[in-house]
């Protein structure tokens, strides 16, 4: 299906680059959502005809919007009220199927600098994409090294009662990053319930870096970053699915891992976390990848959005 590592980088980090593009591809330009000034997420056409309806029904309307943006009220002027207004909105949606798979689960959405952490209000997870709202998880990889160096990688396989992805190839652990949890939080977390993995072991974690990039599904828009973190396991420890989201889980090589990657069995984002686990540990170089820069380049894309600044006392 691919034949390159730069084909499966652009599959995840597919939205375009140019303007006109963009147009083409969405069957106009999205909006921007507006905070402060600052760009913090993207209203694609569809969608922004159903919140300009929902808008103009609401007394006092909680947004204004025009053509070229959509700002809150200058009556939602807190966390609390901007966070209100929000959950309204998705539980008058939620009804209407207008998002798949409803979480009960909080993002922080980010561009409040007088809040702590830039936070400037939580929403429903599964509805940040209908808004194209920056979000953050952690991908781990676990691993084992033989006696010789030798890597092999735990790699999982998402159960086929998942909302979205069944039963494609997964890291050995990821997670999206809940309000209120800090990353190694929810690393250990994640850990513990998506693989047995107690906390003893995942606290090892060590945070190597992040990938960004730009995507889009039928959902809508997903500008993500993913704190990547690598976690070398004993040889003898075999991880377990434990609440339900994994179905089992593989101990691949080198090889299997690059097949598996370009047959297309992957999720799209976990197999770019992978290419950047074989460059960090010198499995993939500039003297056996044409496209080495163009790779590294993509794994990091910026983005426009506020992110996370985290508040030391």
């Amino acid at each position: 299906m691919f034949k390159n590592y730069l084909q499966l980088v652009a599959h995840c980090d597919k939205y375009p680059y140019d303007p006109a593009a963009v147009e083409r591809v969405f069957g106009g330009r999205p909006v921007p959502i507006l905070l402060f000034g600052n760009v913090i997420g993207n209203v694609l056409p569809d969608i922004f005809v159903l919140l300009k309806a929902y808008n103009d029904q609401c007394s006092p309307a909680p947004f204004n919007i025009s053509t070229s943006s959509i700002e809150f009220q200058p009556w939602v002027d807190s966390f609390e009220k901007r966070t209100e207004v929000v959950k309204t909105l998705m539980d008058t949606w939620r009804p209407r199927k207008a998002f798949m798979g409803w979480r009960n689960e909080l993002y922080p959405v980010y561009g409040d600098p007088s809040h702590p952490d830039n936070i400037a209000f939580v929403m429903e997870r599964a509805a940040t994409p209908l808004f194209g709202i920056s979000t953050f998880g952690v991908h781990v990889n676990g691993y084992v090294q033989d006696e010789r160096g030798e890597i092999k990688v735990w790699v999982a396989r998402r159960a086929m009662a998942k909302q979205t992805w069944p039963g494609m190839l997964d890291n050995c652990v990821a997670g999206g990053i809940s309000y209120a949890y800090s990353t190694k939080e929810t690393v250990v977390k994640e850990c513990d319930e998506e693989a047995s993995i107690p906390p003893s072991i995942a606290q090892s974690a060590i945070n190597t870096g992040v990938i960004s990039y730009y995507t889009y599904t039928e959902n809508g828009l997903q500008p993500e970053t993913q704190y990547i973190f690598d976690l070398k396991l004993p040889t003898d420890f075999k991880p377990m699915p434990r609440d339900g989201e994994v179905e089992c889980f593989y101990l691949w090589d080198m090889a299997q891992l690059k097949k598996s990657m370009m047959d297309g069995l992957w999720k799209p984002n976990c197999a770019i976390v992978t290419i950047d686990f074989m460059i960090r540990h010198g499995i993939i170089t500039a003297d056996n990848e044409a496209d080495f820069i163009d790779i590294n380049t993509r794994l990091h894309r910026r983005l426009e959005f506020p992110n996370p600044c985290k508040t030391y006392v």
